[in-house]
């Protein structure tokens, strides 16, 4: 709820943060919720090896024509590079869920003894000048990095995947993702120091707010 003793500048300011960053943050929070499920095919691919290996079995199937990811076999060593390819999607495109619920490591010992807004503006300034400027640093010069994969055909030298840029091509997607996350962040914390209120929220709860 709005102070009613806020300056209508400060109560405009704060709605127009709010609703600028409640899509930003929409997205990370939707992104790791879908991202979330690939702990399961994780643990099926363990799995999957584990009992590959203990039947002695190599080859699973074989193909014509090739398949992308698996070119035309799929193979005990596929599936064991599945497994850090899917952890690897887990892990880039999972970020931005935990930025926004505040479960990701803080090496800070004053930060949890700010108040709100004390903790907003570390937040706003640790995202302008530090988080947002390094994803958007490394997701650009990844590019040559997945471009080179691509061009190149590289793949594995094990039998395993093929096409290794697709995995490759998850580190600048997933900084993109992050870096829009901590966008709305700023936001988010913009919002509620031009309305205290706002600030109220629990901070490891980073639902989008509402206007």
């Amino acid at each position: 709820m709005t102070d009613a003793r806020l300056a209508p500048w400060r109560e405009r300011g704060a709605a127009v943060c709010a609703a600028l960053a409640r899509p930003l943050v929409w997205l990370g929070l939707f992104v790791g919720r879908v991202t979330s499920w690939l702990v399961l095919l994780v643990m099926l691919a363990v799995l999957t090896t584990v009992t590959l290996n203990a039947l002695g079995i190599n080859e699973i199937a074989r193909w014509q024509e090739d398949v992308l990811l698996f070119g035309n076999a799929l193979t005990i060593n596929s599936v064991t590079e599945l497994q850090w390819h899917l952890f690897g999607v887990l892990t880039l495109l999972g970020g931005t869920y935990a930025l926004h619920h505040d479960t990701h490591v803080r090496v800070d010992l004053v930060y949890q003894k700010l108040t709100p807004r004390g903790r907003a503006i570390v937040d706003i300034l640790g995202h302008l000048l530090m988080l947002i400027p390094f994803c958007l640093l490394i997701a650009w010069l990844s590019q040559h990095f997945v471009a080179m994969s691509y061009v190149s055909g590289e793949r594995s030298n094990y039998g395993g995947l093929t096409d290794r840029y697709l995995i490759k091509a998850m580190l600048p997607i997933g900084l993109m993702f992050l870096a829009i996350g901590a966008l709305g962040q700023v936001l988010n914390n913009l919002a509620g120091l031009f309305d205290p209120s706002r600030l109220a929220a629990p901070t490891h709860d980073k639902e989008p707010i509402h206007g």
